[in-house]
């Protein structure tokens, strides 16, 4: 899921703001997970790589995944012979993932109130955190884990605020103004300072630490098609202002792009230990 304000902090008209949104979110995304599945990038080698050498992913391993959306990161954990719980507040991603990977048990409430037990090896969240309250949800991963058991949060950025994106800058010329919401609002989620000290401080985790990946992505205009319409500020615009977006999009990459867009992204990892 996008990047949208996290819960933490909010209190008043912007607390019940940040419920509304979060709430329309478990409405929007899930009811087309499979077009939410194929517009969705996977995530840089580097973030398994981090998962097996300093998480211990591996087989027989028990991982709880929160907010797995359409799975993307679940079948990574499943191939790699770990015992998934996948906590999902989304009924129709709910229902994606147990049609998609009935070998994961899938639990189909909001991670606060799920009841998950403990004693894992590994909880992992992928874009997906900040809609939790950040104290609350951390406390909770500490009391799953497994002591010695390892947190791994991280979220991609669809355009990496720190590099020019020539696809959204020619949107914007066109649209008057950039579609999606990506670059925007994702001071949280970079954050390097706050989110190491939220895992010491709520989840009373150690050997904390962080990393940015930057990356980038070659896309077809069908794939940034898929991927501009999973995401909610377009899904949620009329019809016809959505098509002429995702129409305008495409048009460019076939048009000035040659049928390529080379986008940057970047991905915020942050992993934090568990004493024992």
């Amino acid at each position: 899921m996008e990047a949208h304000r996290n819960a933490a902090g909010h209190g008043g008209k912007d607390r019940m703001g940040f419920d509304a949104l979060r709430e329309a979110a478990r409405q929007t995304y899930g009811a087309d997970a499979a077009g939410y599945r194929e517009g969705r990038p996977d995530y840089p080698p580097r973030v398994y790589e981090v998962l097996r050498s300093t998480c211990g992913l591996g087989p027989g391993s028990r991982v709880l995944e929160i907010g797995p959306g359409s799975g993307l990161v679940t079948e990574h954990l499943v191939a790699a012979g770990a015992t998934v719980v996948a906590v999902e507040p989304d009924q129709g991603f709910a229902e994606y993932l147990g049609q998609t990977m009935p070998e994961v048990q899938v639990v189909g409430a909001p991670f606060d109130e799920a009841e998950v037990g403990d004693g894992f090896d590994a909880v992992v969240a992928a874009t997906s955190f900040h809609w939790l309250d950040q104290s609350t949800a951390l406390r909770k991963v500490s009391a799953t884990l497994r002591p010695g058991g390892w947190a791994a949060i991280w979220w991609t950025v669809f355009s990496d605020p720190y590099r020019e994106d020539p696809l959204l800058a020619a949107a914007r010329a066109v649209l008057g103004f950039e579609p999606g919401n990506q670059r925007d609002g994702t001071a949280f989620q970079l954050d390097r300072d706050a989110r190491c000290e939220d895992l010491r401080r709520d989840a009373g985790l150690v050997d904390v630490a962080s990393e940015l990946i930057s990356w980038d992505l070659p896309m077809n205009a069908d794939q940034v098609r898929a991927l501009f319409n999973s995401m909610m500020t377009v899904r949620q615009l009329p019809e016809a202002q959505r098509r002429h977006v995702l129409e305008t999009l495409t048009g460019l990459v076939n048009e000035r792009f040659a049928g390529i867009a080379t986008r940057p992204h970047v991905t915020a990892l942050y992993v934090g230990r568990k004493v024992g």
